[in-house]
């Protein structure tokens, strides 16, 4: 392999060398021994592992490691949709939202949101301290009385919800095998669903309280409380990677390490390397940009769903309890949709780019549904409603993918910021898309809802077909003998190389 340029290209793959001098194993008294994966194992020693014992510490991960992330995903979309819930018990009313004042509520807090996607990487293993800012902040929500107040409150909200989501990507890459990633990204990405029934609940209950609040006050209140207990939870015992645990032993831990080490996307540096970072130039490697414009659309749907879903249900014709009731139908419909396609693309190999796709479609029928059919035909619209949020498991596995094809740690967080850049900026172009007086038909919504729909559709195969073109050029290179054998061990898993510096990288369609 030539290394006479920083950048250089075998037969259509950009590879940028790199020496040994160069790799994190030269600098050890830089990193953490605790940090540094190559260190940890060389201090520990490596044993042999019996498939039935990485089975057996496969689901002690499950059982220790999940719960606390889908607690604490359930409970981030729960206060995310306060607002949602809220406008089923009369907020627009009683803080005198107009025009479009109700749908920039959501635009600002993905604006939050954006603004601090890049610092909040910095605080990505202090969860426990954003979880109990944002408790306080959502629980100010009660004590606003016009526009200008929840703005506020809606914006410093975003900011410190923004670290979750990209900080359990990295999480969930650190633990599992690239195999298992998708169905634990969609398993925890999932309880947006049970969010949703849990949050129709609690509006439900708020609505029945005959207090000296409003009913909408009580569901911020109640929901704030609820985050801020939670973040204790999470104080006491979420581990900030495998090799600082408290619930392992430190035989597990070592077999945690090397369970992963076929991943050949490490696990954590942090020494920020600036020659990952123009890697993600899409002259080099484009698939970043296209999870970007993924993303944008994918968000601009749920932006403008998540926002009037309540008001869709409303508009049909149910009651303000019935529509919070719905809820969690609504919610049962979003964990399933998100679970089965995350399974099927574990399920059936080199199969995910085509599970994105599939999911978008039983969305699009919804919609189509919502727009075709009269007002008169009430089942045949909510079960349009149903499917709408099918596209979300399409989202779970976009956001999953640079966790499974992105290596070196800087390039990866690059990446993932890069996907909920895209990510945000949907989610703040998506209700601005709905307009209120278009009810019951929000036809405006559904159309540009279709739309992005059908870029997502080319943008899913295009990086499918970027990836297996990347993969048949390098299993060409090692037949001409200009790269390693992918299966020949060398020890150099768990480098801090990205996957164009590591030819043996093979990417997962």
């Amino acid at each position: 392999m030539s290394t006479s340029d920083d950048k250089s290209s075998l037969n259509g793959v950009h590879v940028v060398p790199v020496s040994k001098s160069e790799a994190p194993g030269a600098h050890l008294g830089s990193i953490p021994e605790t940090e540094d994966a190559n260190a940890f194992l060389a201090s520990h020693g490596v044993a042999t592992y019996t498939d039935e014992s990485n089975r057996k510490l496969l689901r002690r991960i499950d059982m220790c490691l999940m719960p606390m992330m889908c607690i604490s995903y359930c409970i981030q979309y729960i206060d995310k949709s306060a607002l949602a819930y809220a406008a089923v018990f009369g907020v627009k009313k009683d803080l005198g939202l107009v025009g479009q004042e109700y749908s920039l509520l959501t635009s600002l807090f993905y604006i939050g949101y954006l603004v601090a996607e890049y610092p909040q990487a910095w605080l990505s293993q202090r969860e426990y301290i954003i979880m109990f800012i944002w408790g306080g902040i959502l629980m100010c929500s009660a004590a606003t009385q016009k526009f200008a107040d929840i703005a506020a409150v809606r914006f410093f909200q975003g900011v410190f919800e923004s670290a979750l989501t990209p900080a359990y990507i990295i999480v969930t890459g650190m633990w599992y095998t690239r195999r298992e990633q998708p169905f634990r990204v969609a398993i925890w990405y999932s309880m947006n669903g049970l969010g949703n029934a849990i949050g129709a609940l609690i509006s439900y209950g708020m609505g029945l309280i005959d207090g000296k609040l409003d009913s909408w006050r009580y569901i911020f209140i109640i929901e704030g409380i609820m985050t801020i207990i939670w973040s204790f939870v999470v104080f006491a015992i979420f581990p900030s990677s495998p090799m600082r645990v408290r619930w392992l032993t430190d035989a597990q831990k070592v077999q945690a390490v090397e369970r992963i080490r076929s991943n050949r996307t490490g696990i954590i540096n942090r020494e920020w390397k600036w020659d990952q970072v123009k890697e993600v130039d899409p002259r080099i490697d484009p698939s970043g940009h296209i999870l970007f414009w993924a993303c944008v659309l994918n968000e601009v749907i749920n932006g403008g769903v998540s926002t009037y879903k309540g008001l869709v249900i409303k508009s049909i014709g149910w009651t303000e309890l019935q529509s919070a009731l719905f809820g969690i139908a609504y919610g049962a419909a979003v964990t399933i949709e998100i679970a089965s396609c995350g399974y099927c693309a574990m399920r059936f190999k080199n199969s995910r780019h085509y599970c994105m796709v599939l999911w978008l479609l039983p969305s699009a029928i919804g919609m189509i549904l919502q727009i075709t059919l009269p007002a008169s035909n009430k089942v045949g619209k909510t079960i349009g409603v149903l499917l709408m949020p099918s596209f979300v498991g399409s989202l779970a596995l976009c956001m999953g993918i640079p966790s499974q094809n992105t290596a070196g740690f800087t390039k990866r967080s690059v990446v993932v910021g890069m996907a909920f850049i895209g990510y945000c900026v949907g989610n703040i172009i998506g209700p601005l898309a709905w307009v209120s007086g278009q009810t019951p038909a929000y036809i405006s919504g559904y159309t540009t809802c279709l739309a992005c729909m059908a870029g997502q559709v080319v943008l899913f195969l295009l990086l499918r077909i970027y990836y297996a073109r990347q993969n048949n050029l390098r299993d060409k290179m090692v037949a001409a003998g200009q790269a390693p054998d992918p299966l020949s061990p060398d020890g150099d898993e768990f480098e801090d190389l990205t996957d164009k510096q590591d030819l043996k990288f093979r990417y997962t369609l």
